[in-house]
């Protein structure tokens, strides 16, 4: 029988990781371990102490000094003792039946086996325009780690996660990417089900979050195939367009203020899909993105707006 380990990155969202080890508990049906990798913040410890003596599910906890996400899950396959890797993050939870439906996808030819991600219903009640989680229900291109099952042997030849993605953003579609290109396939699971948190962002948090997106670029400089998934194949988003059309209005106002006028057609368009407030939040949003991925763009030397 295949044995499957369970890895779970984390970092200082101690209720979350509860509730993913709530639902990691009621797996059954495939015999497993669950490696929870961490950098020895002292509330996830007790959590993990507290978890393993209750001794309803076969906990490991794996220690690191890196907090980004590729080193922890790279420091957790590792360590694993299953031939089928299945990961998933701290502020999911697995909903039953999960672990079996993902390992019994796997057939000849099949290294990478993505399944389904839902809002958590437990959440509805965190609303708001800046709300965020994550929602899969066909093969997303992607292939965010929040649910993906790879076999031990392709991560192997993959050589893991690249570190060299500080953030989680973009080191998991690297990452599939990197074994699809190698022969390995990819099917979709709908039954290997994940609930996905919903965080409550509010406007200043979501501009906080938007450097760590900076990195895409990467995943477009090693795999240039991705590029049919972005927008006209140079813009992360379909609203970059007209951003950078307002970014180089800002920028042309320091010597002639007429240049604002480049800025209105982006303004108007928002204000008038989003009303006032909103509107003006997220054009904000669209031109701070924008500056990112130029940011990205000299960086990685790889044009993504």
């Amino acid at each position: 029988m295949t044995k499957v380990s369970v890895v779970v990155p984390t970092v200082d969202r101690v209720s979350l990781l509860d509730r993913c080890l709530d639902g990691l508990a009621a797996q059954d049906g495939v015999g497993h371990e669950v490696i929870v990798v961490h950098d020895g913040e002292p509330a996830i410890v007790e959590l993990l102490d507290r978890r393993a003596a209750r001794g309803d599910l076969p906990l490991r906890a794996v220690r690191v000094e890196a907090r980004a996400a590729a080193a922890k899950r790279n420091a957790g396959w590792r360590a694993a003792a299953g031939d089928v890797i299945a990961f998933t993050d701290d502020d999911c939870a697995p909903a039953p039946g999960w672990l079996a439906a993902g390992a019994a996808a796997f057939a000849d030819g099949v290294d990478l086996v993505q399944g389904r991600i839902a809002p958590h219903p437990d959440d509805a009640g965190n609303q708001g325009t800046f709300a965020r989680t994550l929602q899969v229900s066909k093969l997303d291109e992607t292939f965010p780690t929040a649910n993906a099952f790879y076999r031990r042997s392709a991560l192997e030849r993959a050589g893991g996660f690249d570190e060299r993605f500080p953030n989680a953003a973009g080191e998991d579609t690297d990452l599939a990417w990197t074994v699809l290109e190698g022969g390995g396939q990819a099917v979709f699971a709908p039954d290997a089900l994940v609930h996905h948190a919903v965080h409550p962002f509010g406007f200043v948090d979501h501009l906080r979050s938007l450097p760590r997106w900076g990195d895409l670029h990467l995943v477009l400089r090693k795999h240039p195939d991705v590029r049919r998934l972005t927008y006209r194949r140079f813009f992360w988003k379909r609203t970059h367009p007209a951003a950078l059309l307002a970014l180089v209005g800002l920028a042309g106002a320091v010597v002639d203020r007429r240049a604002l006028a480049l800025v209105v057609p982006h303004l108007a368009r928002r204000v008038r899909r989003d009303g006032p407030v909103v509107g003006l939040q997220l054009a904000a949003v669209d031109l701070a993105e924008t500056a990112v991925m130029i940011g990205g763009t000299i960086r990685h030397r790889t044009v993504l707006l």
